[in-house]
């Protein structure tokens, strides 16, 4: 698996040999996030590098072609999407070959690199999204925000919705980040079937995920994970943490199948809210809401509840 090393930037240094690596994020998924920015333009480097300011350079493995397409129509993807609510993509490129010594590398590397958003993690700030209004609109912010992904022609599913994803700006609009195991509903996808899960982050991730049942991941498994989030924002606590401390990848994703946490009504969450979060939640997907639109309305009504 892919980790930051010293050869790891000796590497990156080879490439772009103008870039600076300022720091590296949390281990996410399958690749390596670094933060930095090109000092100025070298030969090799992208056009007009060392004017894009701070940047996200991200760099992942992958042992087929087949993998480095699924990766690259993953980046096309985001460079088609306009919205101020994904991050810019700048520049991709596949490495196949040694920067040095021209040699032939396995696995083959894919480098994207993406505009630096100036934002703070959903994650440093739930304290603050402890109320029915901010939860509400930030439910209407994100499944806004969604419904271009999950009613692009390709019907694309996030499957790694979880607080870390989510930056919010100054003005508390919201940027989703990491889309780099998107996926179309239903399709098989690249990974090892034979992996007991899918691509997830376990306190989030959806009953579907957490049996890694790729034909019934959906819009669905979003809505699952989103449901989550703003369930730990109102109780204070994640949904499916045990307190007791048993807390191991395979007994995290049990109870995402099995337990039912419990209600928001028991922490003072109005009816009407708990409702709609349980709906989200429900273990199985065709009980969830059928569409993004019914979702809305649901909690357009409940908005305007709130402003009588």
């Amino acid at each position: 698996m892919l980790e930051d090393s010293d050869s790891l930037r000796i590497f990156i240094k080879n490439l772009y040999p103008s870039f600076v690596i300022m720091d590296v994020a949390k281990k996410s998924g399958q690749r390596v996030v670094f933060f930095g920015r090109f000092t100025s333009k070298k030969k090799y480097e992208p056009d007009k590098c060392n004017a894009w300011g701070e940047v996200v350079l991200k760099i992942s493995e992958a042992t087929s072609r087949t993998a480095i397409s699924y990766i690259q129509k993953e980046a096309e993807v985001l460079n088609s999407l306009e919205s101020i609510c994904f991050p810019k993509l700048l520049f991709t490129e596949v490495i196949a070959k040694d920067p040095i010594t021209d040699d032939p590398i396995s696995p083959i590397r894919f480098i994207s690199i993406e505009e630096k958003i100036d934002a703070t993690p959903l994650s440093n700030l739930m304290i603050q999204y402890n109320n029915e209004k901010k939860v509400v609109n930030f439910l209407t912010q994100i499944l806004t925000a969604m419904k271009e992904l999950w009613e692009h022609p390709k019907k694309l599913v996030h499957r790694d919705l979880k607080p870390d994803n989510l930056l919010i700006k100054d003005d508390y609009s919201l940027v989703i980040i990491d889309l780099g195991i998107l996926r179309e509903e239903g399709s098989e996808g690249v990974t090892n079937s034979l992996f007991p899960i899918g691509p997830c982050t376990p306190f989030y991730a959806s009953p579907e995920q957490a049996i890694n049942d790729k034909k019934n991941i959906s819009f669905k498994s979003d809505q699952f994970s989103i449901g989550t989030i703003c369930y730990e924002m109102l109780s204070g606590q994640k949904a499916f943490f045990n307190n007791d401390g048993n807390n191991l990848v395979d007994e995290i994703l049990e109870r995402v199948c099995s337990m039912l946490p419990l209600r928001l009504e028991d922490y003072g969450v109005s009816k009407e809210l708990s409702g709609i979060i349980s709906k989200m939640m429900n273990k199985e997907p065709y009980k969830r809401y059928r569409t993004t639109d019914k979702l809305i309305c649901d909690i357009n009504k409940l908005k305007e509840k709130q402003c009588q």
